[in-house]
C-alpha cells in the first residue's frame, strides 16, 4: 500500500487493472488489488475468519459509540480501526485445537482521558436483574457528579452484547439493569464507563467481571 501525494490521480478513486486508488481521510491511498483465491480456505483461515465475523457482531451494538470515543484517530487509524484491533486482540486463537476464546478483561468500548469508573460490586440478587456498583471518586466535584454512566453487557455465547447509554450518573454508585428472560442461568460479562454531561469526553470504558444470572 503506498501514499500518494500531489498525486496526478487526485480527486480519483476507483481501480485500473490490479491498482486501487483510494481516498481515506483525505489521504489517497494506492494499493494492489487482492487476487482471487483459489480453492477452498484452510482450517487456519477459517478460524481467522470466523474471529472477524465474531468481531464484527460484538462491535456492533456500539460501533456507533466507538467512532466518537475511541481515544483519536493516528494516521490512517481511525477510533473503529483501533477499538476493532482490541477485539481482534482480546479474541485469543488455538490453532492447535481451533478456538476462539474471548478474555472479557482486554476488551474496552471506550478510551479517554475522563476520569474513570472504579467498579466496586457485580451481583444478580433478584431474578431478572444483575446490580452493579461503582466507587465514588467524583472528588465532591459537581461537574463529575453528573458524568453519564455508559454499561456494556454481553451473555456469555450470545451473538452481539447489549449497550445502554447514558443509564446513570457518577453519583449514583449503583445501578440495577433488568435483562431479557432467555439470559437466566447464563454467564454475564458487564464493563462500564463515563461520559460527560456535553457529550464531548469519555473515560476509558473498566471490566466490572462476570456473574451468572437467577
Amino acid at each position: 500500500m503506498g501514499k500518494l501525494t500531489d498525486s496526478l490521480l487526485s480527486g480519483s478513486s476507483g481501480r485500473t487493472g490490479r491498482l486501487v486508488v483510494a481516498n481515506v481521510s483525505g489521504t489517497e491511498i494506492l494499493r494492489s488489488r487482492p487476487r482471487k483465491r483459489s480453492g477452498d480456505p484452510s482450517p487456519n483461515q477459517l478460524l481467522v475468519q470466523n474471529r472477524m465475523i465474531k468481531c464484527y457482531d460484538f462491535i456492533s451494538p456500539y460501533k456507533a459509540y466507538v467512532k466518537k470515543y475511541f481515544g483519536k484517530r493516528v494516521e490512517m487509524r481511525s477510533q473503529y480501526n483501533q477499538a476493532m484491533t482490541n477485539l481482534l486482540d482480546a479474541f485469543k486463537l488455538d490453532f492447535l485445537v481451533h478456538t476462539i476464546t474471548p478474555v472479557f478483561a482486554e476488551i474496552e468500548f471506550a478510551r479517554g482521558n475522563l476520569l474513570a469508573a472504579i467498579p466496586t460490586v457485580l451481583t444478580a440478587p433478584a431474578v431478572g436483574s444483575f446490580t452493579v456498583e461503582w466507587f465514588d471518586n467524583s472528588g465532591g466535584i459537581a461537574v463529575r457528579e453528573t458524568d453519564q454512566l455508559q454499561l456494556l453487557y454481553y451473555a456469555e455465547n450470545e451473538k452481539k452484547p447489549v449497550f445502554l447509554e447514558n443509564s446513570g450518573e457518577r453519583n449514583d454508585l449503583t445501578l440495577t439493569v433488568p435483562v431479557a428472560p432467555n439470559l437466566q442461568g447464563k454467564t454475564l460479562h458487564v464493563w462500564i464507563a463515563f461520559r460527560t454531561l456535553d457529550l464531548v469526553e469519555t473515560s476509558t470504558s473498566s471490566y466490572v467481571g462476570s456473574v451468572v444470572l437467577l
